[in-house]
């Protein structure tokens, strides 16, 4: 029997295209297991870095949780205590006064309206995101007029 011969058998090509098809079938395969291992990867490095909360150091959050004894130097949560616009000063959650600069590319909003400087009047709460600069104060890129926070005192409990 030569080779040539053995190529040429209806049997031997059958085998040949059956276990071609069996490789397609095993790269196609692998293929999926390579993108579902990627995809699986992905998901579980997005919940580590993202879903563990505001404290985990890589949390989108992060910049804007730090503990109370902490300076954020991107934005402020407070009450309007002056307006010389465009500086405005708040007292924030730790009763420290921070400077606002608004630039002219300064949004502001109240709920989904749009508003506008004159809108922000003292003894407002607002929320400022922002960049700060270099001499400490914030370049606010967002103002958002918040209502004020609900009264947060509970009459202790009296037995009839």
């Amino acid at each position: 029997m030569n080779l040539k011969h053995f190529f040429h058998n209806q049997a031997t090509s059958k085998i040949i295209l059956i276990l071609a098809v069996l490789l397609v079938i095993l790269v196609i395969f692998q293929a999926g297991l390579t993108v579902g291992f990627r995809k699986a990867s992905f998901a579980c490095n997005w919940n580590d870095s993202f879903l563990q909360g505001p404290n985990n150091p890589r949390s989108m959050l992060a910049p804007f949780i730090n503990d109370k004894d902490d300076f954020n130097p991107h934005g402020a949560i407070g009450q309007i205590i002056s307006t010389s616009l465009p500086v405005i000063m708040i007292k924030g959650q730790d009763n420290l006064e921070k400077v606002i600069h608004i630039g002219p590319n300064t949004a502001i909003r109240n709920f989904r309206q749009t508003a506008s400087t004159s809108d922000l009047t003292v003894g407002q709460n607002i929320i400022v995101v922002g960049e700060p600069d270099d001499s400490g104060n914030i370049q606010a890129v967002l103002i958002r007029i918040i209502p004020a926070p609900p009264n947060t005192r509970v009459a202790p409990f009296q037995a009839q």
